[in-house]
Order: structure tokens, then C-alpha cells, then sequence
């Protein structure tokens, strides 16, 4: 294999883990948001309105300044339901309270 065909294949290698690294960074905030939803419905006392629930989530991030405080607060949650299997509605209740109610 010749110079010019090395080039070419690091380069193309570079081109492909790029465009990957940029899919990866564009949609992992989506992906992390799906799966605290539906962690959150799944863990969600019985009785529960899942549309009741999804709209305080949406609202606590809404309230957030920018995307890295989302961020933050989306892998806050993430962390406190990997801790229990379900949620009673007090822990429910805080875990999706905003700032000013805590």
C-alpha cells in the first residue's frame, strides 16, 4: 500500500469517527431524557397519571437555565431511581420539585 492510499484511508477513518462523534454528542441528551422518562414511569407509585408526571418533568427542565443544567439535573434523577425499584409519592414529588419548592 502505497503513501497516498494510507492518507486516504486515515482520512477517511477520521471523517467517519467524526461524523460518529458529532451524531454521538448531538443526540445523547435525547437519549438520556427517553430513558428517564420512561424510567420514571416505570418506577412511578400505582395510580400514577403518566401525562401528569412527564409534564412536571418537562417543566423542571424547562426551568433550567441552560442545556448543561438539564444535563445535570436529567443524570441527578437518572441516579436516584437506579437507587430504588419503586418510588412512593413523596419521594416522587421530590424528586421532581424545582428549586424553589425544595
Amino acid at each position: 500500500m502505497t503513501i497516498r492510499n494510507r492518507f486516504v484511508t486515515m482520512l477517511v477513518l477520521f471523517v467517519i469517527s467524526s461524523i460518529l462523534y458529532g451524531a454521538a454528542r448531538h443526540y445523547s441528551p435525547s437519549l438520556v431524557l427517553h430513558v428517564v422518562e420512561q424510567t420514571l414511569m416505570q418506577k412511578a407509585p400505582a395510580g400514577t397519571n403518566p401525562a401528569s408526571t412527564l409534564e412536571r418533568l418537562h417543566a423542571l427542565l424547562a426551568a433550567a437555565p441552560d442545556q448543561n443544567a438539564r444535563m445535570a439535573r436529567l443524570l441527578d434523577i437518572s441516579g436516584q431511581l437506579e437507587k430504588v425499584q419503586t418510588l412512593t409519592p413523596a419521594e416522587l414529588d421530590s424528586l421532581l420539585a424545582t428549586e424553589e419548592k425544595r
